[in-house]
């Protein structure tokens, strides 16, 4: 029987092919935050891989930060993450000074646009309900 800890953790992408493979092949999705690129596995898992950029962001402290505040927002929303994908989030200059809640919230605006989220009613293949009169 898996843990509940095991369960909820996040499964990180973490080989340089694979992320480069995403970066080549995935869809994107840019907010003042974050930018968002997903790409599908045939896994049936979703992974997740953090880059903060020396360049981007400065020092250690400050991408260390970034990296945090994106694998803490990943985590929390990994249950309403379709399964299947690979996302590589790349943190942007801004995010370090901000809260958790609003890594979460550009996160979550990323996924919605991509239609990643379980319970997107703009996700590839899903249609609006029907009306009644």
């Amino acid at each position: 029987m898996i843990s509940p800890v095991a369960v909820a953790s996040l499964v990180r992408l973490r080989h340089r092919k694979a992320i480069e493979r995403v970066l080549r092949e995935g869809r994107s999705w840019s907010t003042p935050l974050l930018k968002l690129i997903a790409a599908p596995n045939d896994l049936g898992v979703t992974r997740v891989a953090v880059i903060a950029g020396r360049r981007a962001l400065g020092k250690a402290v400050r991408r260390n930060r970034a990296k945090r505040l994106l694998r803490e927002a990943a985590r929390l929303h990994l249950h309403e993450i379709r399964p299947g994908w690979d996302l590589v989030l790349i943190a942007r200059p801004d995010l370090p000074e901000r809260k958790r809640q609003d890594a979460e919230a550009a996160l979550c605006e990323a996924l919605r646009r991509l239609g990643l989220l379980v319970a997107s009613r703009e996700g590839p293949g899903e249609s609006f309900p029907k009306e009644t009169e």
